[in-house]
């Protein structure tokens, strides 16, 4: 994704998620505006890096689980159900997505891309010179499908989802 369709999916403004590529989100190419290159960020890596990240806050205000009493345990482990219920009802209230949400509606958008992109260089094709209607074809292709390559987004994040 670009920045701005990150910050779009992730429900932010773009600025916070620059903020969070600073402070070392993982991205799979930075943007070079001298080059004419964008950001290009895989969502299900920038998503993991933000539940780490906020695994690792709970984990410091929380403190260190080892040598806890059975009496704090308890204590934490009501925390913890609070902090999960809380969770559920910012999901309830749609101020949170579950990430199945979201990889289905990827896996949406993902294939109606594949649908529009595929009828484009039949298209182009039909609106030149027929003398280099094949060649233009074959370069619009070849440009598309080396374009879907990099769209893997959605297969990785299930994959680490499931295992």
């Amino acid at each position: 994704m670009s920045l701005k369709q990150l910050a779009a999916f992730l429900n932010r403004d773009r600025n916070t998620v620059q903020k969070y590529i600073d402070q070392g989100m993982p991205v799979v190419e930075k943007a070079d505006r001298d080059r004419g290159i964008f950001w290009v960020i895989d969502s299900a890596e920038a998503v993991r890096w933000l539940e780490e990240r906020a695994a690792t806050k709970v984990t410091e205000r929380l403190g260190d689980v080892r040598g806890m009493s059975e009496d704090e345990a308890k204590a934490q482990t009501a925390i913890m159900k609070m902090i999960s219920a809380s969770v559920a009802a910012a999901e309830d209230i749609r101020m949170v997505a579950k990430i199945q949400d979201m990889l289905d509606l990827m896996r949406q958008d993902y294939v109606e891309l594949l649908l529009r992109l595929g009828a484009i260089p039949d298209t182009i094709a039909g609106k030149v010179d027929p003398k280099i209607s094949s060649r233009v074809r074959a370069i619009a292709d070849e440009q598309i499908q080396n374009a879907l390559k990099a769209l893997v987004a959605v297969d990785e994040a299930e994959k680490r989802l499931k295992g």
